[in-house]
């Protein structure tokens, strides 16, 4: 029975395990791009102007409607009028009791501006989805990667924070005991069972911040939120392949080929278009059509019987129409859109100055992260010593307990600035890979 109850153990634990799925930060961005819910807003985007192009390419092509009626007339019409010049009033009834009629119409536009416009609406349409698209990616790389970073930096957090209430315990534990044996003040040993706690309400609410960290890894990720995640990087690896990486850097950088200045550069193409459509608003409207109608007339309910009187009618005709005076609403329409036209083109301009300033300033933003990182580095493993130092000295009563409190909260300190020192200079490696995501493709 105990060999079944192990069984059963090793089971439940050995699928809990399998559930949980472990990624490195390239793996979680190459799962968001399949999963992520703004990718897939992005594919149907491209799909949605698609079908806007076949729309407006249908609009210049044949179309075809039937139409039918049967009607039954309750009650005829009637002329009045003198026919004997007698008069008397005459009424003569006209029409029959039953009538049915059908008609068959196509229309060909041969020639409008619009619709000429509208074709290359379209087309910028889709390729504004397309651009979307590469946008949409860029950003879910840079917002997946600060969410591994924030994610990756509460779980080291905590990592770091147990071992330092390991540490805490230990040194509580054995001043309460040297406070027993009076080497020690009642004071003193209070202390640290005061950092002791302190920490330990530190490691529970860093726990809980973690778990939120990783919601927002896995919704940024498209990952069931409920499922377990596991990461399978480290803080200090990552910024080590970042300070690696640092050539990126170094490309020259172009800000025509960012995925922001193509989708503004899209938008002025939007703008020239509304603006062309305007000044054809000035041609005229040409087609054709073809109509072939036929009418029945019957006195009885059935228009197919022998006494019906079937009667066809078809036509061409050509149509045109020619726009002549508006009042100046057509002129004022057309520097409506040279107007619109003109601000879309100033902002294409400003967004490329400011693309060259951002792009010096991540660079400057990134070498210092990555500087700032290493001195937080050095800077952590010397709060450590400082603190076991004085720990030591403490023991031999060459320091006093404020001091050996303030050592620990130092390295605290230290420990914590390091960490953050890690997220700031990956977040801006990230910025950096995101306003550099065109600029290596060929």
């Amino acid at each position: 029975m105990r060999k079944l109850g192990l069984l059963f153990l090793s089971l439940c634990l050995s699928s809990t395990v399998s559930a949980q799925e472990k990624f490195t930060l390239a793996l979680a961005q190459e799962y968001a791009l399949d999963h992520a819910y703004g990718v897939q807003i992005a594919k149907l985007e491209i799909e949605r102007a698609k079908q806007i192009y076949r729309q407006n390419l249908a609009y210049g092509l044949p179309q075809a409607s039937a139409s039918g009626q049967y009607i039954y007339n309750v009650e005829l019409g009637a002329l009045v009028t003198d026919f004997n010049g007698d008069g008397v009033l005459d009424e003569l009834v006209f029409g029959t009791d039953y009538q049915a009629q059908a008609g068959l119409a196509v229309n060909q536009l041969i020639f409008d501006g619009s619709y000429v416009v509208g074709l290359m609406a379209a087309k910028v349409l889709k390729d504004g989805a397309s651009i979307g698209m590469e946008q949409s990616k860029a950003e879910l790389k840079r917002e997946v990667a600060k969410a591994y970073h924030l994610a990756l930096l509460s779980e080291e957090s905590i990592g770091v924070l147990k071992a330092n209430e390991g540490y805490l315990q230990d040194l509580a534990f054995e001043m309460e005991k040297m406070n027993e044996a009076g080497l020690v003040s009642k004071a003193d040993a209070d202390q640290m069972m005061l950092n002791y706690n302190n920490i330990k309400n530190a490691v529970r609410y860093a726990e809980g911040q973690a778990k939120v960290a990783k919601m927002l890894l896995k919704l940024q990720m498209g990952f069931p939120v409920q499922q377990e995640i596991l990461l399978a990087d480290n803080m200090e690896a990552l910024v080590v392949d970042a300070a690696a990486a640092s050539a990126m850097a170094d490309i020259a950088f172009d800000p025509t080929k960012t995925v922001d200045y193509l989708g503004m550069e899209n938008q002025v193409e939007g703008a020239e278009l509304q603006l062309l459509n305007q000044k054809l608003g000035y041609l005229p409207s040409i087609g054709v059509s073809y109509q072939n109608n036929i009418q029945y007339m019957s006195g009885e309910a059935n228009i197919f019987g022998d006494d019906a009187v079937d009667i066809p009618s078809s036509l061409v005709a050509g149509n045109i129409s020619i726009p002549l005076f508006t009042s100046g609403n057509g002129r004022a329409k057309v520097q409506e859109a040279k107007i619109q036209r003109d601000q879309a083109k100033i902002g294409l301009q400003q967004m490329e100055d400011g693309l060259v300033m951002q792009h010096a300033a991540l660079v400057n933003d990134f070498y210092q992260g990555i500087a700032d990182y290493l001195a937080q580095k050095e800077s952590a493993a010397l709060a450590k010593r400082i603190r076991d130092q004085r720990r030591l000295e403490y023991k031999e009563g060459m320091t006093s307990s404020m001091e050996l409190t303030q050592s620990e909260a130092q390295y605290q300190e230290a420990l914590q600035a390091k960490f953050m020192a890690a997220q700031n200079a990956l977040d801006k490696k990230s910025e950096l890979e995101y306003l550099m995501t065109k600029q290596t493709q060929k």
